[in-house]
């Protein structure tokens, strides 16, 4: 029979050597652990006793987890890791210019809707509001120059 003086010194057992071979399996006790044997007075290191000899190896230590940094605060003002969204955002106010609305505003509607499947595909991508300007603003001035473009025509056919 053998007492065991745990981690928080105190005495446990007494327990028999098949169940010290048990809190040795289920790592409840290691090779310093305090046993005194018996009716021994002097605690020794569980490592000392030959019936114990062979102590299994420590656990193997857990591989180092790749840490991800935290998202950069300026992710989700400039959303770079998404630059569909990003470049849909600027042909949409670029839009905004007479003549180059059409064609901008038509480049910027294609890339918003792109820039916002990437977005709900890559959250950590962000930039849903940049694809969301770059659709609706970029929609409307390509349907406005469009549709400005049209006025144009029939005003200059009806003249003739």
């Amino acid at each position: 029979m053998y007492r065991i003086l745990g981690g928080d010194q105190k005495e446990y057992g007494p327990v028999t050597t098949e169940e010290l071979r048990q809190w040795i399996a289920q790592r409840r006790v290691n090779e310093q652990t305090l046993v005194r044997a018996g009716e021994a007075t002097d605690w020794e290191p569980l490592s000392s006793f030959p019936e114990f000899a062979g102590f299994p190896p420590p656990p193997p230590a857990a591989p180092p987890t790749a840490v991800q940094p935290p998202d950069n605060p300026m992710s989700v003002v400039v959303p770079y890791k998404n630059p569909k969204a990003l470049i849909a955002y600027y042909l949409a106010i670029f839009s905004l210019i007479p003549c180059l609305g059409l064609p901008l505003g038509i480049a910027a509607f294609i890339l918003g809707i792109l820039g916002l499947k990437a977005a709900k595909a890559h959250p950590s991508a962000h930039g849903k509001v940049h694809a969301w300007i770059g659709i609706i603003l970029g929609g409307l001035c390509g349907m406005g120059n469009l549709v400005g473009i049209v006025l144009m025509i029939i005003s200059a056919k009806s003249k003739h």
